[in-house]
């Protein structure tokens, strides 16, 4: 599945180039030309990476740095033309996880693009929280939110949905889910037991159960999150 890239930058140049260019590389990208615009659409959309100006016509990039951080762990590289020291330590202070000036090659940034997403599935291997909006699930406390919401999820619910979730954009065979919540020597998967606990979790989560778009059926197989 293709890594997804929101690019915040009102330098319509900057995004046309940086879009040609990382769509080249099999990433898929979303621009957006203002600090509003994009924060809605990371509010509504799933990113696996944030290409962030600071230099933004509507709000402080640094002011959106951070209050991107407050709500999400998706990884944020910087991409501006200030280069003082301050600027930089700034920036990391409210959550960026890289920093490169303007202008850059474009084969460096690809490195650091690829380097920061190679960090960040390392590190949300072993993660207790899983945040992968619209969803945040603490796998410690047992909950989950939507959109900051909480959402009341039995324990196998809340199993079901995370496997889902770390797994998102695969196609999971039915076998494979009930091993990962019921074990190896489980009778369920000759059960609808896991079909019932989809579609108990589709009423939940879903704004039409009946055509879901996070959990969909991939028939003669299992089932995929999407987002």
């Amino acid at each position: 599945m293709k890594k997804k890239i929101l690019i915040i930058d009102d330098d319509l140049e900057i995004l046309e180039i940086l879009k040609l260019f990382l769509e080249m590389e099999d990433f898929k990208v979303v621009t957006a030309q203002n600090g509003i615009t994009g924060f809605n659409l990371l509010q509504n959309n799933c990113y696996d990476l944030i290409l962030l100006d600071l230099g933004l016509p509507d709000i402080d990039g640094e002011h959106l740095c951070k209050k991107i951080r407050e709500k999400y762990d998706t990884p944020i590289i910087v991409l501006t033309a200030k280069e003082t020291v301050s600027n930089k330590v700034l920036c990391f202070e409210y959550g960026c996880d890289d920093y490169i000036t303007k202008p850059f090659e474009k084969i460096e940034l690809l490195a650091r693009i690829k380097a920061v997403l190679r960090r960040a599935k390392n590190t949300n291997i072993n993660d207790k929280i899983i945040s992968y909006p619209p969803f945040e699930i603490n796998l410690e406390e047992g909950l989950c939110f939507k959109d900051g919401k909480h959402i009341e999820l039995t324990k196998k619910e809340l199993e079901i949905l995370s496997f889902l979730v770390k797994n998102a954009g695969k196609n999971i065979k039915r076998d494979e889910i009930i091993k990962e919540i019921w074990g190896d020597d489980s009778l369920y998967r000759w059960s609808r037991t896991l079909d019932v606990h989809i579609q108990h979790l589709r009423q939940k989560i879903e704004k039409n159960p009946k055509k879901p778009y996070f959990i969909k059926t991939v028939p003669g197989v299992g089932y995929k999150f999407e987002c």
